[in-house]
């Protein structure tokens, strides 16, 4: 039998010792000396820049205050059937017209004496009348002036309730070039929303550049191959067509036209530039109508299958379709030598592809511009650099 004396002795020993380790391991930790073990992980500090941010909120408010007053909502109207019946629903027979609101869209100033640049498809309607209303809620009466033949645009004149022009709007400011447009910079877009929120303001990325769609009209059933075009991730809604995409220094580098019904965040809007703008609203002054250069030629876009199922070693560029009007009789393409066969590699210097077809390349062009091509000639296989005048439409 142990020593109860030597067994009491160590363990005021052992308690001696423990509660002064504990102590100096304590202190340890609140010098610093031991790390805390038990403390939770401290996640890095992330750094917000506010200054920037405040920034870019001024910006797209300025933006927004700018551009409001120079767009406008399209509100479509025309005569809708009416019926009548009896109390018990046994007989139902036309009884008149009346003329109602059946749709709308978007438009913008681009003159002081009224001219609106809108979508075709937004005013297309020949038995439909066309109201536009101001920002500040002003409401005018607008006439079709001119619809592009090439592209989904049309001018609209608007007038006062005497009937005169507008002399005092204020005309958006447009980009010089839709060219100097990147992936990822911001943008604003501005337009009458479902048909019902005028002046909507959203923000977005250009998402994607040189886009394809084929186009529906829900009113017409009709489609338009469109190209070239900007896509966007700015909220836009059936209302929107028309309305003007918008870059952070307030200028316009493209029109809102189209959106994927069955997807979030795609819309996709035409391109445009203060020369074209021009253009068409001198083409319009002058001639009643829109006039767009052409080339004079019907092309393809080759991609490598259509190459390798035709052995050919390029398989880029915009081939020359074989068929006897493939090339306008005295159209520039003919004038400068194009023949059926041949495939243009390049327009402007700028290489062409699926995503970028001569037809992108001429529509920010005017008649009367000079072009240069690259164009590989099938008769000899080699590949020419030749110029061309650009004519009318």
């Amino acid at each position: 039998m142990k020593n109860p004396t030597i067994l009491f002795v160590l363990t005021v020993i052992c308690a001696f010792f423990t509660t002064l380790f504990s102590n100096i391991f304590l202190q340890g930790i609140g010098m610093g000396w031991v790390k805390d073990m038990s403390a939770p992980m401290r996640k890095e500090e992330v750094k917000i820049d506010t200054a920037s941010l405040k920034n870019l909120s001024v910006s797209v408010k300025s933006v927004a205050k700018k551009l409001s007053p120079s767009v406008v909502s399209i509100i479509v109207s025309k005569d809708v059937q009416t019926y009548k019946t009896d109390p018990f629903g046994f007989f139902y027979e036309p009884s008149g017209t009346v003329r109602q609101k059946v749709g709308g869209g978007t438009g913008f100033f681009v003159s002081k004496d009224g001219l609106v640049l809108t979508n075709k498809h937004v005013v297309s309607d020949p038995t439909a009348s066309y109201a536009i209303i101001s920002a500040s809620g002003e409401e005018f009466t607008g006439k079709v002036l001119a619809f592009d033949p090439t592209t989904d645009l049309a001018i609209v004149q608007t007038y006062d309730v005497d009937g005169k022009k507008l002399t005092d709007r204020e005309p958006v400011s447009l980009v010089a070039s839709s060219t100097s447009l990147e992936v990822g910079d911001f943008l604003i877009a501005i337009g009458n929303a479902l048909a019902e929120f005028k002046n909507t303001v959203t923000f977005g990325v250009v998402s994607a550049l040189g886009r394809t769609i084929e186009a529906g009209d829900m009113g017409s059933h009709s489609t338009e191959l469109l190209t070239g075009l900007i896509q966007t991730d700015a909220a836009i809604n059936p209302g929107n067509s028309g309305g003007p995409l918008v870059n952070l220094d307030g200028q316009v580098i493209g029109i809102n036209t189209a959106i994927a019904s069955n997807a979030n965040g795609l819309g996709f809007a035409i391109p445009l530039s203060s020369k074209e703008v021009q253009y068409l609203i001198d083409s319009v002054t002058k001639n009643g109508a829109i006039k767009r250069a052409f080339v004079g030629v019907k092309t393809v876009s080759l991609t490598p299958e259509i190459a390798k199922s035709m052995n050919m070693e390029i398989s880029s560029g915009d081939l020359v379709v074989t068929a006897p009007d493939a090339v306008i009789p005295k159209s520039p393409a003919e004038k400068a030598g194009v023949e059926s066969g041949d495939i243009i590699t390049e327009a402007a210097w700028t290489p062409l592809s699926e995503g970028v077809t001569l037809r992108d390349i001429i529509k920010d062009k005017i008649p009367w511009d000079e072009i240069t091509l690259k164009v590989w000639k099938k008769k000899t296989g080699k590949t020419e650099v030749i110029k061309l005048i650009l004519e009318e439409r």
